[in-house]
């Protein structure tokens, strides 16, 4: 039987997008609030602690002279990265027109 606890962290706003992030290897604060816009630092702040609490992101710290914390899926959310890397597929391949004109626009 699944932990209720992390079902419900999973079904929790803003989590896929972070676990994505996060799936693609460790991410700075502002590394996530850049690949994320939309969601607020205290919201990030907030779903990052959360996630580190239910095992499935750790916060790491680099050495100096980076003296920088970077946020990582845990050892025990391995087990994820293969559906999150399906799932960035399956994003990939569905994107919308919207989202294709902006890529060439980038580009």
């Amino acid at each position: 039987m699944p932990r209720p606890d992390l079902i419900d962290e999973l079904q929790g706003r803003w989590t896929l997008q972070i676990l994505l992030c996060l799936n693609a290897g460790a991410q700075r604060f502002s590394d996530l609030r850049s690949a994320i816009p939309q969601v607020a630092a205290n919201v990030l702040t907030r779903r990052l602690r959360a996630l580190e609490s239910a095992g499935l992101v750790e916060r790491q710290y680099l050495p100096p002279p980076a003296a920088r914390q970077v946020y990582a899926l845990a050892t025990e959310a391995a087990g994820l990265r293969l559906m999150l890397d399906a799932l960035a597929e399956w994003l990939d391949a569905n994107r919308g027109p919207a989202d294709q004109a902006r890529d060439l626009m980038t580009s």
